[in-house]
């Protein structure tokens, strides 16, 4: 039984002007680990990957101590742009949820990562925490990537405050996107949303914006002021999630009911 080949990702614009038969090296981190972690010889196939979800098979020519030689063995497909863009503002979480919450998101394929500080978040970043916390949020993104085989390499923001991720949400312009606020003591079901999502969807919607707090919940001041931004609160479902599940599983039921998945 044929097996799929192992997945590895290209960081650089590398795909975008390559064609059947060119040569390519795989270095860094990735080239590493797939010639000293994965041993990947000479004859196997890879597939690559890039960020705007170009995909190319390539084989093998030849392997350093921590790179390969590729030979792409066919035109990379075209950037993938699926739409509505989906964008997960995850507040951070303990106990690595926040992380468990981005794996599966990506998986799930969310677009657009937002890292955000929250009133009630225990897990806070500061200092070189915010650069260490968002590396390890694209870290996490990268990998599942490459487990999942997805096109496209989702995008992880700058860690933001209730401030400024309020301030980004009036700044940018209310049409063609919708922001919603997983919120477990609201009356209004996501499944309820679904005419609504399937007409603005016809009419071009380009982004959802999916908000989840922390395990204390969002400050009742903090989701006034997402209100007032433009943001509509919804119910998930009859039980109270993790924060690590809430936000993959409102991007699943989106997929579905936007036409991303079937």
């Amino acid at each position: 039984m044929p097996t799929t080949p192992p997945g590895f990702l290209i960081l650089d614009d590398a795909l975008g002007a390559a064609r059947a038969d060119d040569r390519l090296v795989l270095d860094g981190e990735e080239g590493r680990h797939a010639a000293k972690v994965a041993r990947i010889g000479v004859g196997e196939q890879v597939l690559l990957t890039d960020a705007p979800g170009r995909q190319a098979l390539a084989e093998v020519t030849g392997a350093r101590k921590e790179a390969l030689e590729l030979r792409l063995l066919a035109d990379p497909s075209p950037a993938v742009q699926r739409l509505p863009r989906l964008t997960l503002v995850q507040a951070l979480a303990t106990g690595g949820r926040d992380e468990q919450a981005i794996e599966s998101a990506t998986e799930l394929g969310v677009d657009r990562v937002v890292p955000w500080i929250a009133q009630r978040s225990v897990s806070v970043w500061r200092g070189e925490k915010l650069r260490k916390g968002r590396a390890k949020w694209a870290a996490t993104a990268r990998a599942a990537v490459k487990q999942c085989r997805r096109p496209g390499i989702p995008e992880v923001d700058e860690p933001v405050t209730t401030a400024q991720l309020v301030t980004a949400l009036q700044g940018r312009a209310a049409e063609g996107r919708l922001v919603l606020v997983l919120h477990e003591q609201e009356s209004v079901g996501l499944m309820s949303l679904a005419p609504l999502l399937r007409t603005a969807s016809e009419d071009g919607l380009e982004e959802i914006v999916v908000i989840v707090g922390p395990e204390g919940g969002i400050d009742p001041a903090e989701l006034d002021a997402l209100r007032e931004a433009g943001a509509r609160s919804v119910l998930l479902g009859p039980e109270v999630l993790r924060t690590s599940t809430a936000g993959p599983a409102a991007l699943a039921v989106l997929s579905a009911m936007v036409g991303r998945w079937g």
